[in-house]
């Protein structure tokens, strides 16, 4: 389509020289009378105002494809393991049973062009996603199939491991995580008695602060940086009061 408007703008601007340099005092005046060159759509002379408005469609389709194109890029797409779960659900002769024939089989064999329209995963934090796609599979593979599966007739074999559940799970070892990391650092630092290892330390703690941070929550790059920074500024203070402990 683009390529379309730029042979279009080429084909208008050679009308719209041809007019203005044109002998017929009506087709030189449209470089600068508007008004005339609509009115030239009425006559055998309107070339050039047919030219624009076809270009001026064109713009239109364009922009709208692009608006289109944006849109569809907003929405999510399936994690591996949705895709995964249809696959083998439409291969069960409980399931889907191979409804789908001839060319609409391999409508669910590509991966390149799935989208969600329901997306659980959409703003969720690196833990959740963890659990869910991770956690929950290698659990279901070692233990969780062992358990009655769902009794809904019409996901007959299906396990189902409610998200509230999981969310609670990830929610709780955030919590512990919050809680137990500073306390455990400055534990940690009432042990140590020399000042290049209290710093080697504190460093190590902040580099590690920062990764479980990124992790397990959906905090921005800057709210990470803060946090970690408090954090530091809690152990350099602790260090700097005697730390109870030092020698």
């Amino acid at each position: 389509m683009q390529a379309e408007l730029v042979n279009l703008e080429v084909e208008l601007r050679v009308l719209e020289e041809d007019d203005k340099t044109s002998t017929d005092p009506e087709k030189s005046c449209f470089a600068y009378s508007v008004y005339n060159l609509r009115e030239s759509a009425y006559t055998d002379k309107g070339r050039q105002w047919k030219k624009f408005q076809e270009v001026q469609e064109k713009v239109q389709a364009y922009n709208g494809a692009v608006l289109q194109y944006l849109a569809i890029r907003k929405v999510a797409k399936p994690t591996s393991n949705d895709v995964k779960f249809l696959r083998e659900w439409l291969e069960r002769p409980e399931g889907g049973d191979f409804f789908l024939r001839s060319h609409e089989d391999s409508t669910w064999k590509s991966n390149d062009d799935f989208l969600a329209l329901i997306s659980e995963q959409a703003g969720r934090d690196s833990l959740t996603w963890l659990i869910n796609e991770k956690v929950v599979p290698w659990y279901h593979r070692r233990w969780g199939y062992r358990s009655k599966p769902s009794s809904s007739a019409e996901w007959d074999g299906v396990w189902d491991y409610h998200k509230e559940k999981l969310e609670k799970i990830g929610n709780a070892i955030s919590t512990l995580l919050a809680a137990l990391l500073p306390s455990i650092s400055i534990l940690i630092l009432y042990f140590v008695s020399k000042p290049a290892s209290r710093l080697i330390t504190i460093s190590l703690f902040s580099v590690f602060f920062s990764l479980i941070l990124t992790t397990v929550s959906a905090a921005k790059r800057v709210e990470v940086f803060a946090a970690t920074t408090a954090l530091a500024a809690v152990q350099v203070v602790f260090v700097s009061g005697g730390g109870l402990g030092s020698s």
